[in-house]
């Protein structure tokens, strides 16, 4: 079971990283190199993968880790968006 939280939590750290490295992203303020977040991303989704596919099989791992993915690309645009205008309403 450790195994699957370690994965998703890379799966999502990795998602989140790609996220980063889109041009129009909301997250962050300043933009980070592109590529080097597109890297680190892929990177993380991968370790993440491995993880899961420790704990389960093959299908339900990918399974889990592109809904995972999904989560976060659906997700961290409409939050990172949500607060950086609740911060310039203020």
């Amino acid at each position: 079971m450790l195994f699957a939280a370690i994965g998703i939590v890379l799966t999502l750290g990795g998602a989140t990283a790609l996220y980063a490295a889109a041009p129009h992203q909301k997250l962050l303020a300043a933009t980070l190199p592109p590529r080097r977040c597109a890297m680190v991303g892929a990177l993380l989704m991968a370790a993440g993968l491995g993880a899961l596919l420790t704990w389960a099989g093959p299908a339900t791992a990918i399974f889990i880790s592109l809904t995972m993915a999904m989560l976060a690309f659906s997700f961290v645009p409409v939050a990172a968006a949500w607060l950086r205008h609740r911060k310039e309403q203020r």
